[in-house]
């Protein structure tokens, strides 16, 4: 058996896979495990309480954990901290964008996107990353994403350019107050999971022309910012992500009015990467 586990900041999709029959034996969520968000300790915290009863159960054999956040000396941590649990199994950490690629671009060949609570993005070719525009984060990147939307929404309601309908809807539904968000954005951790709760508002009221507008102008960043830069003319975009799969509608308008071809777009890559971990 092996364990796939797709980890975002806000939750993290795992499943136990019979990789011979290409077939998913049991598969859980546990809270977001990116370690630039959430300390190692909660991270262990969350792997013994959760991931290891159920991996006790089986006989596993190898660990693909793809990760917002595992980058870097990162990587070495989370891969320790699974070892804890099951140390006799080998142990893969990459990054969210590696299950991307891996699972809209099997080949090796494509452009891979994820826009989620965050967002990012790479174009590779015969199996070879040539090119990565950085995602950089929630504060200088991450456009189009939970995160990113949702502080901006929110920043509009606070200085009262949000439509008056919208600004009553969303105190009723939030009851936010500028003291709040300001200690929950600057002194209190995980700010991006923060932000990011408001992001369900913008689907909700979809239909009203200002928040579609937003959601059109701050996805249309991604698509300029990013995608444009890979060769469009040869590949196809691939979306993973809640964000890109909710707002399939827009994103899909975006990407044909900047001459971009559409490919994969769906909300998670888990049934993707089980078949490519099942070859």
């Amino acid at each position: 058996m092996i364990i796939i586990a797709d980890g975002g900041s806000t939750k993290c999709d795992w499943a136990v896979v019979n990789e011979k029959e290409g077939s998913i034996i049991e598969r859980f969520k546990t809270e977001g495990i990116n370690p630039f968000a959430v300390s190692i300790e909660k991270i262990r915290e969350v792997l013994h309480t959760h991931f290891a009863p159920v991996a006790s159960k089986y006989d596993i054999t190898n660990i693909w954990f793809y990760g917002s956040g595992c980058v870097f000396a990162t990587v070495d941590k989370v891969k320790s901290l699974l070892a804890e649990i099951i140390p006799d199994a080998e142990i893969f950490v990459g990054t969210d964008l590696d299950g991307a690629v891996n699972a809209c671009c099997p080949d090796g060949n494509g452009i891979a996107c994820i826009i989620g609570t965050g967002s990012a993005s790479a174009q590779h070719e015969g199996g070879v990353r040539t090119k990565q525009v950085p995602a950089l984060g929630y504060l200088l990147g991450d456009e189009g994403s939970g995160t990113v939307m949702g502080r901006l929404i929110l920043s509009d309601f606070l200085k009262g350019v949000m439509p008056a309908h919208l600004t009553k809807a969303f105190a009723e539904e939030y009851g936010v107050t500028q003291a709040e968000a300001l200690e929950r954005a600057y002194h209190q951790p995980a700010a991006n999971r923060y932000f990011g709760s408001f992001a369900p508002f913008l689907s909700k009221h979809i239909d009203n022309p200002y928040i579609r507008g937003f959601v059109k102008e701050n996805l249309r960043r991604f698509v300029v910012r990013n995608i444009c830069q890979y060769r469009i003319d040869l590949y196809p975009a691939n979306f993973i992500g809640s964000i890109a799969s909710v707002f399939e509608p827009i994103l899909s308008e975006i990407l044909a009015e900047e001459g971009v071809r559409k490919g994969i777009i769906s909300s998670s890559p888990m049934e993707l990467l089980v078949k490519y971990h099942s070859k």
